[in-house]
């Protein structure tokens, strides 16, 4: 389980690949949680391994299965509203063809107590980030893996685009990849390391 980050009486911790749990109050939501854990509301942005658990039990959201959604939904559980936006590759192939092709996945922009979260699913860097130009967003949940997900500097871009109050780094396994963005998005946002000891 990563650490933990408090703001606004929001409180977040990240866990697997790409797991967030959101918690307020007494009331948890979880995006991409693959291991287990306390979730009143599961969130799932695609079916890869590493993002999905063998077998989901309860209701679950997500674009493959449970209740299906897709971008340009927007769903209210509790106190979460959580709006569906695009997630893709472009340049990311695999034997030729997009890692993740478009309307395979998606990403989630949650809002809870007036603090906007939003998790990008695994993406590159799409035209269709540049709708969430002026959109308020607290903290960034950005994938930096490279291989099927953006480079560090490609997801440095993504932050000057959305400037988010603090980016979290997901999807990687090499801090050399964590110290690279950080050190180039550092001047417009707060990167922050949710993981413990990594090589």
């Amino acid at each position: 389980m990563g650490l933990k980050l408090i703001y606004h009486n929001v409180e977040l911790r990240t866990t697997d690949l790409a797991g967030v749990i959101i918690r307020h109050g007494d009331k948890a939501l979880c995006i991409d949680l693959v291991s287990s854990g306390d979730c009143d509301y599961k969130f799932y942005t695609h079916n890869h391994q590493g993002h999905v658990p063998a077998t989901i039990n309860g209701t679950y959201y997500s674009p493959f299965g449970g209740a299906v959604i897709k971008p340009g939904d927007e769903v209210v559980v509790g106190d979460f509203k959580v709006r569906v936006v695009n997630a893709y590759n472009i340049t990311k192939l695999v034997n030729g063809a997009p890692a993740h092709p478009k309307g395979l996945g998606v990403g989630y922009i949650v809002s809870v107590n007036d603090v906007v979260i939003y998790h990008m699913g695994d993406t590159d860097l799409i035209e269709e980030l540049s709708q969430l130009r002026n959109a308020k967003i607290d903290i960034l949940l950005i994938p930096i893996g490279g291989a099927t997900v953006m480079t560090p500097e490609e997801a440095a871009d993504a932050v000057m685009l959305l400037r988010p109050k603090m980016a979290v780094p997901i999807h990687f396994t090499d801090r050399r990849q964590f110290v690279k963005f950080r050190d180039i998005a550092q001047p417009y946002t707060q990167v922050i390391l949710m993981r413990g000891s990594m090589p």
